[in-house]
Formats: C-alpha cells, structure tokens, sequence
C-alpha cells in the first residue's frame, strides 16, 4: 500500500518538478575536514560543482556526495586542500578535464557539497558554472563566471565580480560590486555604502542601503535602485534604463545616452550634467531639479 501510494505521489507531480531534480546515477561520499589553523582566510575553487555553506562556531568541515553519469568517473571528483600563505584553498574539481561531461545531459560528474566554516573568516569564492549558497559569513568576496550564487546575512563587506552568472545578496555590511557583465545582480539591506563599477548588459537591482551608492556605468542593461538613505551618483548611462525611487540624500547623472533615467520620491536634489536622446523623468524631487537645456 505504501509502495503504491508513493507511486501515485510521483505521477502527481508535473514534468517540471520532476526534471528540477539532479540526477545522480552513482554517487560515492566525499568529506574533508578544514586545517584552519593559522588561517585568515578561506578560499573556495567551486567551478562548475555545487556547495551550500553555513558560517557559525561549530566544527569547519565539508560532507557531501559525488555524482556521475558513469561509475569510472566517480574517482576523478576531489575534494583538497591546501595552504597557501595565510589561506586555505578549497578546491572542487574533476581530473581529466579532457572527457566531454554535460552536466544535467546524458553524461555528467559533479560533486554536491555541503559544510561548515567559522564566522571569524574571509569567505572567498572562484565559481565556475556552478551553484554556491552562502549563509552568515565574516566577509565575502566572489568572482562568478555563468554560475549562481545566493548569499544571506554576509556581517561584513562583500565584493564581487561577475560573467554571465547570477548573484542574490540578502543582507551585508557594505557592497563592493567590481563588475558585471551579462549576468543578473539583486542586493538587498545593505548597511553601509555600495560602490558598483561596469554593469554590461546584465541588470543591476539594490533595495534598502543604508549609505550611498554610487554606480560608475551602466551599458545596455537596467538599474533599478530603491530606498537609498545616502545619495545616489550615477556616472556614465548608455542605452539602459535607470530607475531611482525613495532616495534620502541627492541624486547625480553626469551623462545619459539613450537610456532613460527615472527619478521619484527623493528627498534632495536632482541634477543630470549631460542628456543624450533618452528622456529625464522625474516626480516628487523634495530639492532643486537641474537638467540640461531641453529636457
């Protein structure tokens, strides 16, 4: 009866479900127990592998399972470490890189991984194509190629620079975003300032910063930037979009292309220097409003 009823369990779900979960023909564990001693910092090589890590008190360790389409491949799936000055080095990665593996196709070899770090730590990350959960680390900093990371409860800064991945901050002291490219990045409660560098063709969204934001250039993606208690100074615009809502301090555009730039509810003043053909809107500018002639 139970056999059955799990049965009718499965056929209830939809394709969708069913296709989300991650195949895993043969598996064999893997665990690693972190030599932190001495060490400053924690660097995680992920590449195209998955890991979820926890920052707390208890013990520094990863656990975990490898998977594969075949069973030889199984041993080419490590786990090391290494130290390297005053950091660890964490490295996922599979040997042979020459055999033609394509995760979540017909033939795949990943490592799943879970673990444990101290909340004292640097929490560094090189991702490849894979997917990093980071929850309640000391500081962060991560450079993301076409994989996704999601971070929670970072305390201190947090720097990143991102390919084609997608990033989603929940929670950090400040933010240091050097780069993005066409890659998707979302912040939110921010306590401290957040300096952005190039935003490609990728799109830039900050909700709730305590500080100021500043945002260096944005190319053909969009900006979309809420509830700003500092000021907002934006320096080059493109062919994208810039929305600003709930600004406590003043708003600044030194230039803007095509793009559009929207501005509400802030309480300061609003001043683009140099319009391109794009439009200017604006509503609710609780300061002096200076744009240039024709608009």
């Amino acid at each position: 009866m139970i056999r059955m009823l799990a049965v009718a369990s499965l056929l209830l779900l939809p394709l969708s479900a069913l296709a989300e979960q991650p195949q895993c023909k043969f598996n064999e564990p893997r665990d690693l127990k972190l030599d932190l001693a001495g060490a400053k910092a924690v660097v995680f090589e992920v590449n195209q592998h998955d890991l979820v890590l926890t920052a707390g008190g208890g013990a520094a360790q990863l656990s975990g399972r490898a998977c594969a389409s075949n069973a030889d491949w199984l041993r080419q799936l490590t786990v090391t470490q290494q130290k390297v000055g005053d950091k660890l080095v964490v490295r996922l990665q599979r040997e042979k890189q020459n055999l033609s593996i394509n995760i979540g196709g017909s033939n795949y070899a990943y490592l799943d991984l879970r673990g444990s770090v101290p909340d004292t730590l640097l929490v560094q990350l090189k991702v490849g194509s894979g997917d990093v959960s980071v929850t309640g680390a000391h500081s962060l900093s991560a450079d993301v190629g076409s994989g996704d990371i999601a971070l929670h409860n970072i305390k201190g800064p947090v720097t990143a620079a991102i390919g084609s991945g997608d990033v989603t901050l929940d929670g950090a002291g400040s933010l240091n975003l050097l780069s993005v490219g066409s890659g998707d990045f979302k912040a939110r409660n921010l306590r401290g300032n957040a300096k952005v560098g190039t935003v490609g063709s990728g799109d830039l969204e900050l909700d709730g910063v305590q500080g100021n934001v500043t945002l260096e250039t944005l190319g053909s993606g969009d900006a979309d930037v809420r509830q700003v208690k500092g000021n907002v100074s934006i320096g080059n615009v493109g062919s994208g979009d810039v929305e600003l809502r709930g600004v406590g301090g003043n708003v600044s555009v030194e230039r803007h292309g095509s793009g559009d730039v929207t501005a509400r509810d802030v309480s300061g003043d609003l001043t683009v220097a140099h319009s391109g053909s794009g439009d200017v809107n604006h509503s609710g500018i609780g300061g002096r409003v200076q744009l240039p002639r024709g608009k």
